[in-house]
């Protein structure tokens, strides 16, 4: 039976989803009123707790601001946190904004990812390289594609968290959602290009456990170029 809470619960989740989207996709312009607290409680048939705390939620997203006498406001793009995962995701679901949020994920990634590979070089212990190489094993075993997906992502959260910097580990949950759109978006791979791809991430690995920390570096940069470069031919 559900409970009050957990219908509350659910009803701040739709707001929150649904507007963040309208946002993000630009159904809602940025310096435009939405409404005030009370009339969008109204549209989404919404407890006055469940509204604020879905506003809270959006405001911390950096997409909306409270105006005295004017409203909720949707604020401009510049100030949208793009480091949040959700905000992300609804930008790479969107048409018009997927092209942009992939090109600075990949510009991300290629900052942190490769100086991440030069550290875990440095850094990694046990834990770690084992954690790599079940990574790898599942690359060559993986059952479907969104499993080929689980396991990408295995490797570089691994790789990040190897690295011994809580703030380049904490960037994990944001490439997942990167590479679960790709994912999504109707990536699919041949089998010379899963060879291919699994001796690309070997390679960044077998460099890793050597403790080259340049090399290590190196084969990140070609290993992320790539995959930019399979995602650019991908038709949208």
């Amino acid at each position: 039976m559900e409970t009050q809470d957990t219908a509350s619960a659910g009803i701040h989740e739709t707001i929150v989803t649904t507007m963040g989207k309208r946002i993000v996709s630009g159904h809602y312009r940025p310096g435009a009123v939405i409404g005030s607290e009370t009339e969008i409680g109204q549209t989404f048939s919404a407890s006055r707790t469940a509204t604020r705390e879905a506003l809270k939620i959006l405001s911390s997203k950096g997409l909306i601001e409270g105006k005295p006498k004017i409203g909720v406001v949707v604020r401009p793009t510049e100030r949208w946190n793009m480091m949040d995962s959700l905000v992300l995701d609804w930008a790479l679901q969107d048409a018009n904004q997927a092209g942009r949020a992939i090109s600075d994920l990949y510009a991300l990634r290629m900052a942190i990812e490769p100086k991440a590979a030069r550290m875990a070089a440095r850094n990694h212990g046990g834990a770690d390289e084992t954690a790599v190489r079940r990574a790898l094993r599942g690359m060559a075993t993986y059952l479907d594609e969104n499993d080929r997906v689980e396991q990408d992502v295995a490797f570089h959260i691994a790789i990040l968290r190897a690295s011994g910097n809580r703030l380049f580990f904490s960037l994990g949950e944001l490439i997942s959602v990167g590479l679960r759109h790709l994912f999504h978006a109707g990536l699919r791979a041949t089998s010379e290009e899963d060879d291919r791809w699994i001796t690309r991430h070997k390679r960044v690995a077998d460099a890793v456990f050597a403790r080259d920390e340049a090399s290590a570096e190196a084969e990140m940069v070609a290993l992320l170029t790539e995959a930019q470069q399979t995602h650019d031919i991908i038709p949208s």
